[in-house]
This record gives C-alpha cells, structure tokens and sequence, in this order.
C-alpha cells in the first residue's frame, strides 16, 4: 500500500501554479474576428494589430478582474436539512481593470459610450476637443486578455476571450494627490452571437507542452 507522502507527490504538480506576472489587453469592435488560437505554429502569438485588435496599455498593479457572480434556486424538503436540488439560474459576468494611460481615442469612446471618430487634433497645438453626450449609447466591444508566466522553456501563455462586452461602469476620476489619471473600467460580459458562447478560454505554450500529460487532455492531429 502506498504512503500518504506517495500519494501526495504523484497526485500534486508544483509545476501547474500559475501567477501572471505580465498581462496585456485589447479592445475589438463587433467586426473583429475573436482569435480560434493566440499561438501561431512557430510557438509565437498570433499578429493582433493586423487582425485589427487595440492595446489598452498599461494597467495597474492589481491587473485584471474576472468576476463570476452565480445565482442558483434550491428545492427543499420535508425532513432535509440540506436542499435536495440546486440549479444554477444565472450567471453574471464582468472584468474590471484600470487604464493607466490616458488619451487613447477608443478607450476614450469604451468610456464615454459615443463615436470621437470625427474628432480632429489641431496640428499647431495638438489640442483635441469634444462635447461630452449626456446620455452615452453603450457600444458593444470584443475584449481579449493574454497574461503569461514562466521561463522559455516551461512558458505559460493564458487567455480569455469575449465576444460580447459592454460598459457596466467607469469609477471615478480623481485629479491631484499622489495618484495618475485613472478610472476602473468595469465591463459586463454577454453571450456573443457568434461563437453561442460569453467567454473563450486559452491555455498554451511551451509550459502546456510540458505538463501535457498532467493536463489531461486528447491531443489533437497536427
């Protein structure tokens, strides 16, 4: 019979405890294609700029927020203590980050729910002005998140992405103190029509190749 101690060690993989220490993030309009992979054969990422994805840039140190709130109904019984059934009736999803640069004209439109398209830069100055709708009309946008960990040769690259995400809110904004402009952007995700789906999860790289075995998944034909 098997220590404790031997059960432990082939039943835990150290190797499998991801931290993101790097993350990027951008913003597609409802014309983007959402990516079928993020890593090209060569073991690379795919050319996001091409396929016409928008850097968010940097962000604040607590990165990026993937919140998954589910609400359930439960059936009690005569004589349980516990419910006898739960069923999951809804599950509301957002992500929340910080921008930290400011400027950024589509950032700008997420924020302020209206098209800056026909907005100018005075060439002299570079001065750049806009009217503020009352009532912001709420775009839908297409949100893909990479975060990656690891060394080359057991490299971790993590994803999510959106199909359907929308404005829920944008903080405040505070000028002064210690403190850059910045506002926490909140994010309410749908089902996107596309892909039938809210979120589409990725989990690659060399690290993947690594630990293919502990993963558990069929691997596919080349």
């Amino acid at each position: 019979m098997p220590t404790f101690a031997e059960v432990q060690n082939e039943a835990d993989e150290r190797g499998l405890i991801r931290k993101i220490l790097k993350a990027v993030a951008f913003l597609g309009t409802s014309e983007t294609d959402l990516p079928e992979a993020i890593l090209a054969q060569g073991g690379g990422l795919i050319d996001l700029k091409t396929a016409g994805w928008k850097p968010v840039g940097i962000v604040t140190p607590d990165g990026y927020k993937f919140g998954r709130d589910v609400t359930k109904e439960e059936v009690d019984a005569l004589g349980y203590a516990s419910s006898v059934r739960t069923d999951i009736t809804k599950v509301a999803r957002s992500v929340s980050f910080t921008p930290l640069e400011h400027g950024r004209r589509h950032l700008l439109e997420l924020k302020y729910g209206q098209d800056l398209s026909g907005i100018t830069q005075d060439p002299a100055t570079g001065e750049i002005v806009w009217d503020e709708v009352d009532l912001p009309v709420g775009e839908e946008y297409k949100l893909l998140i990479l975060g990656n960990d690891g060394a080359a040769t057991s490299n971790w690259v993590l994803g999510k992405g959106y199909g359907s995400v929308k404005l829920a809110d944008s903080g405040e904004e505070t000028w002064g103190g210690d403190s850059p402009i910045a506002n926490e952007l909140t994010l309410d995700i749908s089902v996107d029509d596309e892909t039938g789906t809210p979120v589409r999860h990725y989990l690659g790289g060399t690290g993947a190749l690594k630990f293919k075995d502990v993963l558990g998944f069929t691997a596919g034909t080349p």
